[in-house]
């Protein structure tokens, strides 16, 4: 009896040892982030520029900066961003001869935040500080210097490019376009703006 005694508490001992036991079980859910690229360019307006020289005073001085012969053009951006511009030949050609040249530099722009550009305070990207002759490279004309402060819609990152027609200013050709006798024709090349993650 002693015996049967011993098993019963010891039966029930190990069916509450069994019961007071925490269950405990894992299981894995695969988490996945596809972040995709976002890079876009879209020129709103002065997509074709076109300078009539047809006096001696422009021949002389050149064609100021005004806003008819100004690109706008807005970049959408999930990551920092820079934009160079350069030309796609070493000059100008001539449509009527294509022996006929102009040196690129005797066109000259400046680039600024478009008027409304929430991005428009600097601190997002930096922007030439003068007028620059277009050239076949590609130099840098905005660059997203701070981290993390270039990504944004087109409200924040809207430019303007401001061209000009033999000018002289900043390092253009510093000699106007009457001392260069420039053979008559239609001159044209074609300046591409590139976009690229920082």
């Amino acid at each position: 009896m002693k015996k049967l005694t011993i098993l019963f508490a010891a039966a029930m001992f190990s069916i509450t040892a069994a019961f007071s036991q925490p269950v405990s079980d894992s299981g894995v859910i695969p988490v996945g982030v596809t972040l995709n690229s976002i890079l876009r360019l879209n020129i709103t307006s002065g997509g074709n520029i076109e300078y009539v020289v047809n006096t001696i005073q422009q021949y002389t001085n050149g064609i100021a900066q005004n806003a008819r012969y100004d690109t706008h053009f807005t970049v959408a951006s999930s990551v920092d961003f820079d934009v160079t511009l350069g030309a796609d030949a070493a000059t100008f050609i001539g449509v009527d001869d294509a022996a006929h040249t102009i040196p690129l530099d005797n066109l000259g722009y400046l680039v600024v935040a478009d008027a409304g550009a929430t991005g428009a305070n600097g601190t997002n990207w930096d922007l030439p500080a003068a007028v620059l002759p277009l050239t076949n490279a590609t130099p840098f004309i905005v660059q997203s210097n701070y981290a993390g402060l270039g990504a944004g819609d087109i409200n924040q990152n809207a430019f303007v490019i401001q061209w000009r027609l033999g000018t002289r200013e900043g390092t253009m050709n510093a000699t106007n376009l009457l001392q260069q006798s420039i053979t008559s024709d239609r001159y044209v090349v074609n300046a591409i703006i590139q976009l690229s993650q920082h």
